[in-house]
C-alpha cells in the first residue's frame, strides 16, 4: 500500500487528510506532521470572559461551496451562522478624520444605486464625475496581467483607488494595490470589462435582476462562519482523523529523493518513507524543503512573495462605548496615516461573540504596506489599537479583553504575473511523480480555497495510487508462475 504524508497542518493539511480517507474509503496510509503543537494554522478560536476571540479569519464566503459541504459532512450544519443583518448592514470608510458609510447601493467598488452615491460626502465631486465616466471608458485589447491600483485608476479613477478599492480589495489581500495581480484575485473584473466593456452597467444591471420581484432565489448572508468559532470546523476534522497519523510539534528538516520514494528526516531523529508527499506549508517553507529534489522549482516557489500581519481584538463594557457600532465595521485608506488597516465590530458582524453588556472590537494590521508593526510585542500592538481607536471612535475606556496576534510571513502575496508563475510551478512539479503543493500561495487564500485545494489533492492521489495498483496487478497477473 502506497504511503502518503502530508506536511503541514493547517486547514489545508487537515482537508487533505479527511479527504484522503473518504475517498480510500478508508484504507489511505498517511502521516500528517505539523511543526506547532496545535492544528488549524491561522484558524484559531479562544474564549474567555463570555467573548469569543478569532484570532485570523472569522468568517467564509458562502458563495464558494466547500466549506458548507464539508461542515455539513462533518455535521456542523446547526453550528452555521450568517452576518447579523444580511448586506443591509454598512461598512465606513475613514476619510478626512471621519467615518462615511459606504454609499447604499455600492457592489465591490462600483455604485449601482445613483441618488446614494451622489448624496454621499464619502467621494468629492470631482471624484464621483469621474466614476460616472467610467461607461465612456473602452475596453482594453491587453490580455496581459494588470495590477488592481492599474485597473482601478483607469476605469474609476484615482479617488475610487484611494478610497474605496485599495482600502477594501487589497484590504483582503493585505496586499500592495500596485502589484496585486488582477487575474489571479478579482477575475470578475477581467470578466465584466472584456464581456460587458462597463463594470458600472454590468453592476447595475445585476442590482435590477437582484430586486426583481420575479427573482424568487433565497438571499443568504455572503459571510458564514461559525457559533463556536472556526476553531470548530478544524476540531471536527481532526476527531475525524486517524490519531496515530497525527505528529504534532515535530518538524520536517528535509526531503530526500530514495530511488522510487521520498525519505523525510524529522526534528525527533526519525525518518519515514513515502510514496506521495504533499506540502500544504507556505511556499518558502516548500521551497527550503525542495531544494535538494528540483533547485529550479525552488527558485520559482520563493518567487511567491508573503506578508505579515497581526489581529488585535478588544473587549468593552457597552456603556463605555457611545458609538452606536451600526455597522460592521470600517476601512481605512493609506492616505489617512493611520497605524491599523481596518477595524471590524465583531460583536455587530455576528451574534454570539460578546456577553450581553460588552461590545467586542477587532482591529488590523500590517500587510505590505505596514508590516514593520508586526515586529511590535503583543503589549505595543494593543497600546496603538486602543489610541486608534480612540482618536477614530472616541473610545477612551479601558478594554476588560485585550488579545493580540501576530501572523508572520502567512499572507501570500498574488502580484502581477502569478498565474504564469504558478502554472510554470506545477509544470515543474508534473516531472516529479508523488509530489503535490496545495494550499494558500496557488489558486486561492480564503478557506474554501484551501478546502478545495486539499480536496482535490486528496483525490489526485487516490485515483493516481489506483492507476498504479491497477497497473502492477495487470502485469502481475500476465506473469508465468513457474510450477
Amino acid at each position: 500500500m502506497s504511503k502518503t504524508v502530508i506536511i503541514g497542518g493547517g486547514i489545508t493539511g487537515l482537508a487533505t487528510a479527511y479527504y484522503l480517507q473518504e475517498y480510500a474509503a478508508g484504507t489511505a496510509e498517511y502521516t500528517l506532521i505539523e511543526g506547532s503543537p496545535l492544528l488549524g494554522g491561522k484558524i484559531t478560536s479562544t474564549h474567555e470572559n463570555g467573548f469569543l476571540v478569532e484570532g485570523g479569519p472569522d468568517s467564509f464566503l458562502a458563495q464558494k461551496k466547500a466549506t458548507l459541504d464539508l461542515c455539513t459532512a462533518l455535521g456542523l450544519d446547526d453550528q452555521l451562522i450568517g452576518s447579523n443583518g444580511g448586506q443591509q448592514i454598512s461598512t465606513y470608510v475613514l476619510s478626512e478624520h471621519r467615518l462615511h458609510p459606504m454609499p447604499e447601493g455600492m457592489m465591490l467598488m462600483a455604485p449601482t444605486m445613483i441618488l446614494p452615491f451622489l448624496r454621499s460626502r464619502l467621494i468629492s465631486w470631482p471624484g464621483k464625475l469621474r466614476m460616472g465616466m467610467e461607461i465612456f471608458v473602452p475596453r482594453t485589447t491587453s490580455k496581459a496581467d494588470e495590477s488592481l491600483a492599474s485597473f482601478v485608476r483607469r476605469r474609476l479613477g484615482a479617488e475610487a483607488l484611494d478610497k474605496i478599492a485599495a482600502p477594501l480589495m487589497a484590504g483582503i489581500h493585505a496586499a500592495d494595490p500596485e502589484k496585486l495581480s488582477l487575474q489571479s484575485t478579482f477575475p470578475v473584473f477581467v470578466e465584466m470589462e472584456t464581456t460587458h466593456r462597463s463594470l458600472l452597467l454590468k453592476m447595475m444591471k445585476t442590482k435590477k435582476t437582484q430586486a426583481s420581484p420575479a427573482s424568487t432565489s433565497k438571499r443568504t448572508s455572503m459571510f458564514m462562519t461559525l457559533r463556536g468559532g472556526l476553531q470548530q470546523l478544524t476540531e471536527a476534522i481532526a476527531a475525524r482523523l486517524n490519531p496515530k497519523a497525527l505528529r504534532l510539534n515535530c518538524r520536517v528538516l528535509s526531503v530526500t529523493p530514495d530511488a522510487n520514494h521520498y525519505r523525510i528526516a524529522l526534528s525527533d531523529g526519525t525518518n519515514i518513507l513515502a510514496d506521495d508527499i504533499v506540502f500544504a506549508t507556505p511556499a518558502y517553507i516548500t521551497a527550503d524543503l525542495l531544494q535538494r529534489t528540483n533547485f529550479q522549482l525552488a527558485e520559482k516557489l520563493r518567487g511567491i512573495r508573503y506578508t505579515s500581519t497581526a489581529t488585535v481584538s478588544l473587549g468593552f463594557k457597552r456603556v463605555d462605548v457611545a458609538h452606536p457600532l451600526n455597522g460592521f465595521g470600517f476601512i481605512v485608506p493609506q492616505s489617512e496615516g493611520r497605524k491599523i488597516t481596518a477595524c471590524s465590530w465583531s460583536s455587530t458582524k455576528f451574534m454570539h461573540r460578546a456577553p450581553d453588556d460588552c461590545i467586542l472590537i477587532r482591529v488590523f494590521m500590517g500587510g505590505a504596506l505596514a508590516e514593520d508593526i508586526v515586529e511590535m510585542d503583543e503589549a505595543a500592538l494593543v497600546r496603538i489599537a486602543r489610541r486608534e481607536l480612540q482618536e477614530i471612535m472616541g473610545i477612551s475606556a479601558t478594554p476588560v479583553l485585550a488579545k493580540a496576534y501576530r501572523w508572520h510571513k502567512s499572507n501570500p502575496q498574488y502580484e502581477v504575473g502569478h498565474r504564469a508563475l504558478v502554472s510554470e510551478i506545477e509544470q515543474i512539479v508534473a516531472t516529479h511523480s508523488g509530489i503535490y503543493l496545495a494550499g494558500a500561495a496557488y489558486h486561492g487564500s480564503g478557506i474554501p480555497d484551501c478546502i478545495q485545494s486539499g480536496m482535490k489533492t486528496a483525490l489526485q492521489i487516490v485515483q493516481m495510487q489506483r492507476h498504479t495498483n491497477r497497473a502492477f496487478t495487470d502485469t502481475f497477473s500476465s506473469v508465468s508462475v513457474p510450477s
